[in-house]
């Protein structure tokens, strides 16, 4: 079944459902597959986490962007998202600078910890800036919500990008 699942994901990835540069899945793929795994897993009684990873837009990486540094490294960072997750989980780009990662049969705290690691390792990557310039890091808010009852996919989405929104850089 592992195997299955494993081969489904993949082509899956190599479709027109994902990004063929970061090989991360579009909003609209995402989201129909969040409401499969949603109810999946409502239905199993099994836990159901999203985060939503945001880079921190400081008034340093604007100056920088304004050369289009950053949007020649967003890629990379997307890149980077899409293979750091586990086979069972989905990752998603919802814009330019927000990435999705839907964890099934994970809690909040144990969503936190993986959504965090990837955000330390894009952290110690240095991005080219331009000649004559220091190599720039990224940071990401970071937003984490767990599936609970009397919501649907859209609102749990909700949630985790509300909480990027709110919370402390990583």
């Amino acid at each position: 079944r592992r195997v299955a699942i494993r081969k489904a994901l993949d082509s899956a990835r190599s479709s027109h459902l994902t990004d063929p540069v970061t090989g991360l899945f579009h909003r609209e793929p995402f989201a129909a597959h969040l409401g499969r795994v949603f109810t999946s897993a409502r239905a199993r009684r099994r836990p159901l986490s999203l985060c939503v990873l945001k880079v921190v837009r400081t008034e340093a990486l604007n100056r920088i962007n304004q050369a289009g540094w950053l949007d020649r490294a967003l890629p990379q960072v997307g890149a980077m998202v899409s293979r750091l997750v586990r086979v069972e989980d989905t990752a998603a780009s919802l814009a330019a600078d927000t990435f999705a990662l839907m964890m099934p049969a994970t809690g909040t705290d144990a969503a936190r910890v993986a959504a965090e690691r990837i955000a330390a390792v894009i952290a110690c990557t240095a991005f080219e800036a331009g000649e004559g310039r220091s190599p720039f890091i990224i940071e990401f808010n970071i937003g984490v919500a767990e599936m609970k009852d009397g919501e649907g996919p859209i609102q749990l989405l909700e949630r985790a990008v509300a909480g990027a929104r709110q919370s402390v850089p990583v």
